[in-house]
């Protein structure tokens, strides 16, 4: 006999309501477990139209992507594809664009009591485009790509990861063309948020490798506190065995030259606390040959005549021995009282340095003990009043 039709004809009232209960239950779970797996399956897409309309709310950029792969029991979710693009100007190239996006939750770091977020970019192609008109320009300034991030994913980012990354700047407007670029970046940036509480001045750290046109190798150190009120860190940086002949297109459009041989390499060492900013780049061209003669018929009178200055100078301050070029360039300053944020400061200083130019070593490195040092003693030196006349540290300047 069933044990449904026994428990149904012979087992007390009390034992039949459960049994009747249970058996909508199971229909009841049934239904909830398809309705999770349609939201499971429906969840991927709703996400990809959310994501592709955060990315279209900034003012001059618009946004899409690929598709979304999503691991809840991972908590991440993979982005395909993303794309950012300027929307007006003819700029032909995305400011952004990866083959894939992860953002999730570090787990390792709820052990430490924080609930902070990760990305990891692989792929990731950044493209600044210098034009004639702000239109034909793109470097993505001006906009909240901050406020679009944290749409996109709730939790405070803490460690951000690239891998094979390639930085260009690109100028098709001027003559000749322009194409320099960074390629194979590999970058790790830890501990943004502080999340495992830090006591040190400087708890956040980026590291970050690649190679460049020319066959030149950057690296670069960078500690920072990302939460103070002013930037507040410490970079060492070095960018080596460039091949300068693989610049004369940017050469040629921004400074009217070219080289017919050299190499190039710079060192920078900088530091900054309390808005005061104070290190040194250093630059070094080794066998350095601005002006080759069997290129000038090609050139006319103006050109000719600047590159012939251009190659004086270089020759001038060589160290013919070694056949070599080198400057030391001290680099000091504050930020003034308006807001400056620590990312735009270092990005600031750094375009700056890497134009600069000497020997091939790093200095004595910079600190935030140091700037900090530095700064008192001018404070010292404004505050001391000068020596009275007549005393001894006072003397009658020569007639």
């Amino acid at each position: 006999m069933p044990c449904k039709y026994f428990i149904m004809k012979f087992a007390p009232d009390w034992k039949r309501r459960v049994w009747q209960v249970l058996r909508s239950a199971r229909w009841v779970l049934v239904g909830l477990v398809l309705l999770l797996a349609i939201i499971r399956l429906l969840l991927p897409f709703a996400v990809e139209r959310y994501v592709n309309r955060q990315l279209n709310k900034a003012k001059d950029y618009g946004g899409r992507i690929g598709s979304v792969h999503i691991q809840l029991w991972r908590g991440r979710y993979r982005i395909n594809t993303p794309q950012i693009f300027k929307r007006t100007g003819g700029v032909h190239t995305p400011l952004f664009a990866a083959d894939q996006v992860y953002l999730s939750i570090e787990w390792k770091e709820l052990f430490h009591g924080s609930v902070v977020g990760q990305v990891i970019m692989e792929r990731p192609h950044l493209n600044f485009v210098s034009g004639p008109t702000e239109e034909q320009t793109q470097t993505g300034k001006d906009e909240d790509w901050g406020g679009i991030l944290k749409s996109l994913f709730p939790f405070k980012l803490n460690r951000l990861e690239i891998t094979n990354g390639q930085i260009h700047f690109q100028n098709e407007h001027s003559t000749p063309p322009v194409d320099i670029y960074l390629n194979d970046l590999s970058a790790t940036a830890t501990n943004l948020t502080n999340s495992r509480d830090v006591k040190g001045e400087l708890p956040a750290g980026v590291v970050a490798h690649s190679t460049t046109i020319g066959g030149g190798n950057l690296d670069l150190k960078l500690q920072l506190n990302p939460l103070a009120k002013l930037p507040t860190y410490q970079l060492d940086a070095q960018l080596t065995n460039v091949n300068l002949v693989a610049l004369n297109s940017f050469l040629r459009a921004y400074a009217k030259f070219d080289v017919e041989s050299g190499g190039f390499a710079t060192y920078t060492s900088i530091a900054s606390k309390d808005g005061n900013y104070d290190g040194y780049v250093k630059v070094f061209f080794d066998k350095l040959d601005v002006f080759a003669w069997e290129k000038e018929r090609k050139k006319n009178a103006l050109q000719i005549f600047w590159e012939a200055i251009v190659g004086t100078l270089a020759t001038a301050f060589k160290n013919q021995a070694k056949d070599s070029l080198a400057t030391r360039i001290p680099i000091t300053g504050t930020y003034g009282k308006e807001k400056v944020g620590t990312w735009t400061a270092v990005a600031t200083l750094m375009r700056h340095a890497f134009i600069r130019a000497l020997v091939p070593a790093v200095d004595e490195k910079e600190t935030v003990q140091k700037v900090e040092q530095k700064v008192e003693e001018k404070k010292k030196l404004r505050e001391t009043p000068p020596p009275a006349k007549g005393s001894e540290q006072w003397s009658k300047p020569p007639s």
